[in-house]
This record gives structure tokens, C-alpha cells and sequence, in this order.
């Protein structure tokens, strides 16, 4: 699978299953797009849309990689915002 968000994810859940997946990426993991995002994440913007339940699930998913990875070693930080 490649390097970036979605390969690395994939390769990583494969992992837990005990498949050995193997990465391949031209330069470097996340050195294009996945590496340049800033990845804010919003817990309740999209409550009112179709992917409401998406953006959700995904906000918890972080948290659980940031607990299983620890957060600092992977950057993780959660921040309190206020939307008007």
C-alpha cells in the first residue's frame, strides 16, 4: 500500500489482524499530501449533514490512535473551540 493517510491506515489495521502489509511510497511516508494537511477535526460540525456519523466516528478514531500511539509521539492535540 503507499505512504500516505489512507495506505499507512490501511496498513496499520491490517497489521492488528496480523497481516504483514508492506509500504511503498516514492519518497518517503506522508512527504506529499498527507504529510502537508494541518488536520483539525471538528467533533459536531457535520451533525446536520449526511456524514455526520462519519465525522464523528472519525473524531473518536483519533482520539483511540492518539491514546494507542500516545499522543505527543504522534502529535495529537485536542483543542476546545466555540462555532457561532
Amino acid at each position: 500500500v503507499g505512504g500516505g493517510i489512507v495506505g499507512a491506515s490501511i496498513a496499520h489495521y491490517l497489521a492488528k489482524l496480523g497481516a504483514k502489509p508492506l509500504i511503498i511510497e516514492q519518497c518517503g511516508v506522508a512527504c506529499h499530501s498527507s504529510g502537508k494537511g494541518a488536520g483539525f477535526l471538528a467533533l459536531n460540525w457535520n451533525d446536520r449533514s449526511p456524514v455526520g456519523a462519519l465525522a464523528r466516528r472519525s473524531f473518536q478514531l483519533h482520539q483511540e490512535l492518539a491514546d494507542e500511539f500516545g499522543a505527543e509521539q504522534i502529535g495529537y492535540r485536542r483543542l476546545n473551540c466555540i462555532s457561532c
